[in-house]
């Protein structure tokens, strides 16, 4: 994917820690680039001193033109990234781009999210979606998992999430003596909870992730009745 190769330096209107692995930051974008920002799960470039990188924007589309992005710590563009987003600095980015997550395909129907890592960000984007148009679906319910529960990106929006609909659970992979919750990846809590008892043939699932989580959870899902054609990543 090579995308977009024009880059607008836009401003930093904020950045904070999410977890100890994870940066946010918010940013305002100029008209040209909110009007390319039209669907949940887009991404766009950000240039830096240390190369390029690709990162999925955590919101969704809104009439504010600000977008936020999650920012994963220990690679060299994330890194030079999230130096370079002080608040009041600038930061060189494309205009959005990609299909992203085809959420009208999900009206009227039950809908699964799959979230590992840093993939929570094109889903937080979804359920933003979601919320906003609570009644255009039936039940949600977001699997989200990462290696440790220290790691959960977001969690002073759970509570909204779950009293607005979306159904959360928390999968954290590793050893955590500390975790009173379910355990293990995300497809294998999902097919432990017989997928939240959603109807296979009425459900769409939104899956973002590393490649081969996305391709497991599709094994799964198929496995459980849902077609392949109702189950999305965002590229």
């Amino acid at each position: 994917m090579l995308g977009p190769t024009i880059y607008t330096e836009v401003s930093v209107l904020a950045a904070w820690d999410e977890t100890a692995p994870f940066r946010g930051l918010r940013l305002a974008l100029p008209p040209a680039l909110a009007r390319a920002h039209r669907a949940p799960g887009q991404v766009v470039k950000v240039r830096t001193t240390a190369g390029e990188g690709f990162f999925a924007l955590a919101s969704a589309p809104s009439p504010d033109a600000v977008v936020d992005l999650l920012v994963k710590r220990g690679g060299k563009v994330a890194d030079a990234a999230i130096a370079a987003a002080a608040p009041g600095a600038t930061l060189a980015i494309t205009e959005p781009f990609g299909k992203g997550f085809p959420v009208e395909e999900a009206a009227g129907r039950d809908v699964l999210l799959f979230a590992a890592g840093s993939g929570i960000a094109p889903i937080r984007a979804v359920v933003q979606h979601v919320l906003a148009h609570r009644d255009a679906f039936r039940r949600v319910t977001l699997f989200y998992g990462q290696r440790h529960g220290a790691e959960f990106a977001y969690r002073a929006e759970h509570l909204a999430w779950e009293r607005g609909g979306v159904r959360l659970v928390l999968c954290p992979s590793g050893e955590d003596d500390a975790w009173p919750g379910v355990r293990g990846r995300v497809q294998e809590v999902a097919r432990a909870l017989a997928f939240g008892g959603t109807p296979p043939e009425e459900t769409v699932a939104f899956v973002s992730g590393m490649t081969a989580m996305v391709d497991d959870v599709r094994r799964v899902l198929a496995g459980a009745g849902i077609p392949p054609q109702h189950v999305f990543a965002n590229f």
